[in-house]
């Protein structure tokens, strides 16, 4: 995918970021999840996961709004926008984002555990317990989007 001249700039971007990021940082990657449980397999999110694994989510949300540019559909990038724009306390537009992936992919697991999450910073907890009893209909009890939602709920 190529993003209309934005590519050396979003590489670059990512070399700086991974010869700066401290491996001690890499701790927000547990908290992504595994990606490959809701990763698109058309758009390369390297460059998206590792600068939300270093915590860098300014970067983040500009690299991700460039490559929404060029895929406005992706459910994935979506939800990469809104945890990390809900990581910078901008929770406003990620309820938006989060809802944007989830009108695009009602069973975006990765979404529903995230947007769970955001409910219970927002003091919504019976909305992310609705969004845990969706996981476990979409997922299971053993799947790993509903054990950190669960946990985080105290369930």
């Amino acid at each position: 995918m190529t993003l209309s001249g934005k590519t050396p700039k979003i590489i670059m971007t990512v070399a700086f970021a991974m010869m700066f990021a401290s491996p001690m940082a890499a701790t927000n990657a547990l908290a992504m999840g595994n990606s490959t449980s809701w990763g698109s397999g058309d758009t390369d999110l390297s460059a998206v996961t590792e600068l939300v694994d270093g915590g860098m989510y300014d970067k983040a949300i500009d690299t991700i709004k460039e490559m929404l540019k060029d895929d406005p559909e992706n459910a994935d990038l979506l939800n990469y926008l809104a945890y990390s724009q809900r990581k910078q306390g901008d929770f406003d537009s990620a309820a938006q984002n989060y809802e944007r992936a989830l009108m695009i992919d009602p069973e975006h697991v990765g979404a529903l555990e995230y947007q769970g999450e955001l409910f219970l910073q927002t003091g919504k907890p019976d909305m992310a317990r609705e969004n845990l009893a969706r996981l476990e209909q979409i997922c299971g009890m053993s799947c790993d989007e509903y054990k950190e939602l669960s946990a985080k709920i105290g369930n």
